[in-house]
């Protein structure tokens, strides 16, 4: 009962909020896949993968997968670009979507405001996605009261572009080496493209149409380096965004120590709260011949809900891992 209970929710979100994208994942390293600005903010290129789960223990319960690669490219001393790649796998209840996406950011020293290691950049997204919602996955307690048929299945292609600007008062070679602070604005979905289509039980008349929906982006923080001999930084921040009329938020505070391990936690006002860990394999470690110059980072998360369906849900489970490497 449980079970049916829960997809019954699901279901009922898909059709209402018509494609709220997948929550901001807590791997800020993946922050691209929402915000193209943020596509290889750092001075390495990186190729990462990245699976949630949520609701451990559940038939169909919500799965998210991501696979990217993001480069930045040099352009002189004052500005720099980047590019990045990714495909995506959602499955949420009947509704089930593949995606691919190409982000290109442009970076300038913005010399007439703030100092000369700030840097803007600027983000432009086109993807491609294909969506199929298929009906019978769903469960629900009264079929007879659907409007739809139920063993209908729609499947549609679906371009859209998104667009993002971010600001860091710190160039990409020193995220370790000078405390700053940073902001970030996205939109994305910016096309309200069907999504799904479908007919009543016994006419040819179109009877309900999902579409696309914009969605907003807004985060910020502030790494804070106490030692700049040491390595190691603290990093509260904090996360909104705004779909189909929703609003949330997701405060979060990490620590990491370079070449070595991060710990990371969070609250959202979804009722989620996460808790987070991570090592990270380089020129030091055990596997120093096969990381080479770069970096291996393996993440995983947890998190539980505490709102008012927490009886009803279960744990939800974040794989991360990454390979980095630095421009030469």
């Amino acid at each position: 009962m449980r079970n049916k209970i829960v997809l019954l929710l699901v279901f009922i979100s898909s059709i209402v909020q018509a494609q709220l994208l997948p929550n901001w994942s807590s791997y800020y390293e993946t922050g691209f896949v929402w915000n193209p600005a943020l596509t290889a903010k750092w001075n390495y290129s990186e190729a990462s993968v990245t699976h949630r789960q949520d609701w451990v223990g559940f038939d169909d319960s919500p799965q998210y997968t991501n696979i990217s690669f993001q480069k930045p490219m040099l352009h002189g001393v004052l500005t720099k670009s980047a590019y990045g790649v990714f495909i995506e796998r959602d499955r949420v209840g009947p509704q089930e979507k593949y995606g691919a996406a190409a982000t290109y950011n442009y970076r300038v020293r913005p010399l007439w405001f703030g100092e000369n290691d700030d840097v803007l950049s600027l983000g432009f997204m086109f993807n491609l996605s294909y969506y199929s919602f298929n009906l019978a996955n769903a469960t629900v307690f009264d079929p007879n009261n659907l409007v739809i048929n139920q063993e209908e299945v729609s499947h549609l292609i679906n371009p859209n572009v998104g667009l993002g600007a971010f600001y860091i008062s710190v160039s990409d070679y020193y995220g370790f080496a000078k405390s700053h602070y940073y902001f970030g604005l996205s939109l994305n979905q910016l096309a309200p493209l069907p999504i799904a289509k479908f007919d009543g039980r016994s006419n040819d008349i179109n009877l309900l149409k999902i579409r696309s929906k914009f969605h907003a982006t807004l985060h910020g923080g502030y790494r804070f380096v106490p030692n700049k001999r040491k390595f190691y930084f603290y990093e509260p921040g904090l996360m909104m965004i705004y779909g189909s009329g929703y609003f949330h938020a997701m405060g979060t505070i990490k620590y990491e120590e370079r070449r070595s391990f991060w710990l990371a936690g969070g609250l959202a006002t979804t009722g989620e709260i996460f808790a987070q860990a991570g090592v990270i394999l380089g020129e030091n470690s055990f596997i120093s011949n096969l990381v080479k110059d770069g970096e291996l980072r393996i993440g995983l998360k947890s998190n539980f809900n505490l709102g008012s369906v927490r009886r009803l849900s279960a744990m939800g489970l974040e794989f991360y891992a990454a390979y980095t490497f630095e421009l030469e």
